[in-house]
């Protein structure tokens, strides 16, 4: 008994240490797909990962990962959505949430996230996501990521500028080069596939996608919609957005 007790004394100040580092809440879990043991969320801080339940608060520098054949649904208190795919880390490394404002920087390192953004209030607001080849920044849009060994982003709504991992952090430029078809003068002057490299902020409009290799060169291109629908995740997608409307 005595032991017990000494143990558990010991593990008191390594719990409240997590407490005291997780940050404010900035949303919670308000959908799951999947068993109990197949999606898992750990404070900044924390040794333990922890099985997530619906209704989860979800804090600033909270780190969730799923397993094969499970998603969550993340709902911000802006009411924002972030839709965590299968065999997919996600992390919220500085997230900041006010009337005024939205300040969220996260990492994908692996698996794939769906996000329908709400529009800020403030134009300073801002949304940061970082994959390995490169970063997705936008204010309010709806689009997806996928993080491989290439980088994917795909556009349904707004625009995504979208830079070289370098610039993780950065402040945006105000003069990104853009890829709406319209400021295109002709298809002699649009680079091959894969024959430039991403050193600058590309913004990427409704019905674009991008990807973004490991050796930094990317390829763009106008994307089928019903092809694109076909695909299960996009189409589980599109069906909770239309619910969430009504």
């Amino acid at each position: 008994m005595k032991r017990c007790m000494l143990l558990l004394f010991a593990m008191l100040p390594m719990v409240w240490q997590a407490r005291a580092e997780s940050g404010k809440t900035i949303g919670s879990i308000s959908f799951i797909l999947g068993g109990p043991d197949d999606i898992h969320i750990q404070p900044r801080g924390a040794a333990e990962w922890s099985r997530v339940q619906l209704g989860l608060k979800v804090h600033d520098g909270d780190a969730i990962r799923t397993q094969k054949e499970s998603r969550c649904e993340i709902k911000l208190l802006d009411a924002s959505i972030i839709r965590i795919g299968e065999a997919t880390s996600f992390v919220f490394t500085q997230a900041a949430l006010t009337a005024q404002s939205r300040q969220i920087k996260a990492e994908i390192p692996n698996g794939q996230v769906y996000l329908n953004l709400s529009t800020p209030a403030s134009n300073k607001s801002s949304f940061q996501i970082k994959a390995p080849t490169a970063v997705c920044a936008v204010r309010g849009t709806v689009y997806r990521v996928q993080a491989d060994t290439a980088t994917q982003c795909v556009v349904y709504d707004g625009a995504v500028e979208v830079g070289p991992a370098k610039l993780w952090g950065l402040p945006r430029s105000q003069t990104s080069k853009s890829l709406q078809p319209v400021e295109v003068p002709g298809p002699s002057q649009v680079p091959g596939p894969y024959e430039v490299s991403l050193d600058q902020w590309v913004r990427i409009v409704k019905g674009f996608q991008i990807t973004v290799r490991a050796d930094g060169k990317y390829a763009k291109t106008a994307f089928d919609p019903a092809q694109d629908a076909a695909t299960e995740w996009v189409r589980w997608n599109k069906e909770l957005d239309q619910k969430v409307k009504r």
